[in-house]
């Protein structure tokens, strides 16, 4: 037992003398967030399509050296996607032609709104880092809290020639879950202190979206609200990010 101690001890020391020669440094990249797999499907036959598009991502990081291969990372990561309104919209129109009669002549009457996916995550793990006279080669596998913002789709039908109106529309605004993160930079020299930050990252997270259809029926001058149907999709949003930006040393 003594002895464990002792090796842990001289471990974490010489962590602390291999990194005193460098110093925390932060970065700031941005750039394009593509959808993959089932994310990106637009296929409204897809139970788990996310109908996600091409949108944008914000990374903040910084980074502890510990030795002059490994150091210790934290992340904020903001990314988001536009939806595609078609093909979520005829999920949704497929959804309540099963619970309501529709016809044609009524769709003057139906409205789709919806926002884009927004996503905020804070990430933390090892850093694995190759050396070169010009440039540095990053390599992480890091992971945390995700925080997403669902689209927050109703799909709305007010016929006034009748004395009801549908809706369908998510229960719940945000999901919480896991993320997983990895990624690889190039990290160029432009100054003692500033370099040129290139990197492509892949993160896995899901969703939950819970869902319900309710009918409004005006009897007189109150509201009857029945309950249609109700459930829950769950999507797994996976991404790739390309982002460009710099990195400053303390």
């Amino acid at each position: 037992m003594r002895n464990t101690l002792l090796a842990i001890v001289l471990i974490l020391m010489s962590f602390q003398l291999s990194a005193q020669p460098d110093n925390w440094y932060f970065s700031i990249t941005m750039g394009g967030c593509w959808p993959v797999r089932s994310f990106a499907t637009t296929d409204p036959a897809v139970t788990d399509a996310g109908f996600a598009k091409n949108g944008f991502a914000l990374n903040l990081d910084a980074t502890y050296p510990l030795s002059n291969h490994w150091g210790l990372k934290g992340m904020v990561s903001l990314n988001t996607n536009p939806v595609d309104r078609n093909g979520m919209g005829t999920m949704m129109e497929d959804r309540m032609k099963k619970q309501i009669a529709f016809t044609e002549t009524q769709r003057d009457y139906l409205s789709l709104t919806v926002n884009s996916w927004l996503t905020n995550s804070m990430l933390f793990g090892p850093v694995f880092t190759l050396n070169f006279d010009r440039f540095a080669w990053d390599f992480m596998a890091i992971a945390g809290m995700n925080v997403t913002y669902l689209p927050n789709q109703q799909l709305l039908l007010k016929d006034p020639t009748k004395n009801w109106e549908y809706l369908q529309h998510n229960t719940n605004n945000i999901n919480l879950s896991m993320a997983y993160l990895a990624g690889t930079a190039v990290r160029i020299n432009v100054s003692q202190k500033l370099q040129l930050k290139v990197g492509v990252d892949y993160q896995m997270s899901q969703s939950k979206n819970n869902w319900e259809e309710i009918r409004s029926t005006k009897n007189g001058s109150s509201v009857i609200n029945e309950q249609l149907n109700n459930g829950n999709t769950i999507v797994a949003k996976d991404v790739i990010m390309g982002t460009i930006g710099f990195v400053y040393y303390l």
